[in-house]
């Protein structure tokens, strides 16, 4: 009769045997069917996945460079897509409260002072109610 220990050895080179067959097994189908997709030209993504690592190594290419501003034309800033966009939003917009011609990077501040809400309107509103109080 064999040892116990015999035993427990041929158990667990038996297991890691059959464990290692599974996973050559798992990695040579994921492998080939990965292969088989690019080779069949099945995957689309492949193009836009390339577009985008070229574009996001040309944008940290002009990070990375000192003397760029960050800026392409002088006057548009370009993201890590390769698009520009202006630095400030320049469309005019018409306030719907007091028919003010407003640009778009500016509305939103306004719309705070002028319709008396967010975190200004607030304030204000603290402030004169305590001066009232104080009266």
């Amino acid at each position: 009769m064999s040892a116990p220990n015999d035993d427990n050895d041929a158990h667990s080179q038996l297991s890691s045997h059959f464990l290692g067959g599974i996973l050559d097994s798992i990695i040579v189908d994921v492998a080939s069917e990965f292969h088989r997709i690019a080779r069949l030209g099945l995957d689309r993504n492949l193009e836009e996945e390339d577009e985008e690592l070229r574009l996001s190594t040309q944008a940290r290419v002009r990070a990375a460079d000192p003397s760029s501003s960050g800026e392409a034309n002088g006057k548009y800033a370009v993201d890590i897509f390769g698009q520009t966009h202006p630095a400030i939003a320049d469309e005019i917009f018409e306030c719907m409260n007091c028919r003010r011609s407003i640009m778009a990077g500016r509305f939103a501040p306004h719309l705070e002072k002028c319709m008396g809400k967010g975190r200004k309107a607030r304030l204000k509103a603290t402030r004169s109610s305590t001066s009232a109080k104080n009266r």
